[in-house]
């Protein structure tokens, strides 16, 4: 299961807009975003100004497309998450994946979009971080904004919460923090790592219950992470303990 097998299930049902105009990275294709958000479609922009990539928006942007990804009814949508988080499971670790067809290591050659003219740069708004502890007995999956720096570095807004809690360990161990960055997951991956559970609960196995088993991660090459296989994009990097930058301002829920 990908995001790719998911809209193509979305477009037998008519819930997928395709923009075939060329549109810029820059205001142009969020404001097209914005002007379409209340009507729920999952949008692609076929012509992307300056990419050969396509983008796609608002995956996530109805309960109704939530329970489709989960193959089940709206009612039965809590008991599916209860289930997920009191019975997580293992996923399948594979060898090989599509995410490991095309290597680049420059962030220029990714669509990434400004949103406001206030914004401090193009932002990464849905970037589904993993981290793991140095002994591999803690792993966190969750979602951060991640402001776009130069063509190989990127700035987190880390909060008080688990990935931080991983990231003060390898301070404290005089080590930066392995991280994979995955872009464009089936939305079960999403909706796993927004996920409301305790420290130490690997979210990728909330995932792949609620994927009924057929999440599949890859072991990232170049750090100590892991990423789903059929992941659009899967950036490897790591968090500096040493260096901090400042981060935003990002026109996000919380105005920050």
């Amino acid at each position: 299961m990908s995001l790719r097998s998911f809209l193509k299930q979305m477009k037998k049902q008519k819930q997928v807009l395709n923009i075939k105009d060329e549109l810029s990275t820059r205001f142009e294709i969020p404001f097209v975003m914005k002007k379409f958000d209340s009507q729920g479609l999952i949008l692609v922009f076929e012509r992307v100004k300056g990419y050969k990539t396509k983008i796609v928006a608002n995956v996530c942007g109805t309960r109704e497309r939530l329970c489709a990804a989960l193959n089940i009814s709206k009612d039965e949508l809590y008991r599916k998450l209860l289930e997920a988080w009191r019975s997580p499971e293992k996923p399948e670790i594979v060898g090989d994946g599509k995410v490991k067809a095309v290597k680049e290591k420059d962030l220029s050659r990714i669509p990434i979009l400004t949103h406001f003219e206030n914004d401090a740069g193009p932002y990464i708004t849905s970037a589904v971080v993993y981290a793991r502890s140095d002994d591999g007995k803690v792993e966190n999956v969750s979602v951060h904004r991640l402001q776009v720096l130069d063509e190989k570095h990127l700035a987190i807004r880390l909060v008080p919460r688990h990935l931080f809690k991983l990231w003060q360990t390898a301070k404290e161990e005089g080590k930066d923090l392995d991280v994979s960055i995955s872009i464009g997951v089936h939305p079960a991956v999403l909706l796993a790592a927004s996920s409301p559970v305790p420290f130490g609960v690997n979210e990728f196995e909330i995932a792949n219950t609620l994927m009924d088993g057929e999440l599949c991660l890859i072991k990232c090459e170049n750090v100590d992470a892991y990423a789903p296989a059929d992941a659009e994009l899967v950036l490897e990097g790591r968090i500096s303990t040493t260096e901090e930058v400042v981060e935003g301002p990002f026109v996000d829920i919380t105005g920050t």
